[in-house]
């Protein structure tokens, strides 16, 4: 069943020699399959929140929700594996993915918490 995602996104500084204010609020279309869920990592982690094997395109978010002194984690595809992204405790991403790549979580500095949802591109 098609359903929407309201997003607002905004980026704000008056600070700097390059002050900015950016302010996006898209509807995005999505479709099933969906997928969320919370994950711990330790020393071993590594740990697909999206196959390689999906097809469809899907935005991701991903939430880093450690405290301060929590680890960091490594974004990487679900293929390679390549870097995609390190998220610190608080660090969040938001973004499309092509289908067919994947995603992993793989630990990096010390144990945290993550939260992720995943939503097929309508």
């Amino acid at each position: 069943m098609a359903s929407t995602i309201n997003s607002v996104f905004t980026l704000a500084s008056s600070s700097g020699t390059d002050p900015l204010s950016i302010r996006i609020a898209p509807t995005l279309a999505i479709g099933d399959p969906t997928g969320a869920g919370s994950l711990t990592t330790s020393s071993t982690t590594s740990e697909s929140i999206l196959s390689a094997a999906q097809s469809l395109d899907t935005y991701v978010f991903i939430r880093n929700t450690g405290a301060s002194s929590a680890g960091n984690v490594l974004v990487t595809d679900g293929g390679t594996p390549a870097n995609i992204a390190l998220l610190k405790p608080q660090d969040f991403m938001f973004m499309p993915l092509k289908g067919g790549t994947g995603l992993r979580i793989n630990y990096d500095t010390a144990t945290t918490t993550l939260d992720w949802f995943y939503w097929t591109r309508g």
